[in-house]
């Protein structure tokens, strides 16, 4: 009898070790993973130093996007997916390309621009005479003269008043409009049309340090 008790134990115990190890197996299944990957799009500032020129710009560092990969566990009910949970994050930062400005004539309080909005625009060229501006010559719409380094812009797409820094250009002052300067449009002021003709068209890439 007690050896009878003694294999029904020993059976009883070797089933359920056989159901562990089954259920062992079939929950052991590795978790399904998938990675998503956004990059971090480089800025782009301006510091002012004194190391630099009046009215000049040097790049001091140029930008690198950065990364963010996420990492995630699919959650399954009934052989469906119904989830997902961040298991893992990693993080590069993103580098901004600077400038250095020679101050001279702007003032801020922070001694930097900062991170400013940077657009590749549509240029033309005038001179500030009637040849270009017709009845309009010498005046703007903010009523200082056209000179080099005044531009004219669409004020929904550059606010009147803004500084702004023309690759290939310089600095200058959006103090005027046009009739043709609509949307992804810029107009370089320079002082002969001899320059005008030079310059034709093409595209620049325009930073828009400040607004008013």
């Amino acid at each position: 009898m007690c050896n009878y008790a003694q294999r029904v134990t020993i059976l009883g115990l070797v089933f359920v070790s056989s159901l562990s190890l089954m259920g062992f197996k079939k929950n052991d299944e590795k978790p399904e993973t998938f990675t998503e990957k956004k990059v971090i799009k480089a800025e782009t500032s301006f510091e002012f130093s004194r190391s630099v020129g009046l009215g000049r710009i040097v790049k001091k560092q140029d930008g690198k996007d950065g990364l963010v990969t996420r990492t995630y566990q699919l959650i399954k009910k009934d052989g469906k997916v119904v989830g997902k949970e961040l298991v893992r994050e990693e993080r590069i930062e993103a580098i901004d390309t600077t400038y250095h400005v020679g101050k001279g004539g702007y003032n801020t309080s922070r001694g930097s621009f900062g991170r400013v909005k940077t657009m590749v625009m549509k240029a033309s060229a005038y001179e500030p005479g009637p040849q270009s501006n017709g009845r309009w010559a010498h005046t703007t719409t903010l009523g200082v003269r056209p000179k080099y380094g005044i531009v004219a812009v669409d004020p929904r797409t550059i606010k009147l008043g803004s500084l702004l820094y023309v690759e290939g250009y310089g600095f200058a002052y959006a103090a005027d409009t046009g009739s043709a300067i609509k949307g992804n449009r810029i107009d370089l002021c320079f002082a002969t049309q001899s320059q005008c003709n030079t310059f034709g068209r093409q595209n620049v890439v325009v930073h828009v340090l400040s607004s008013k």
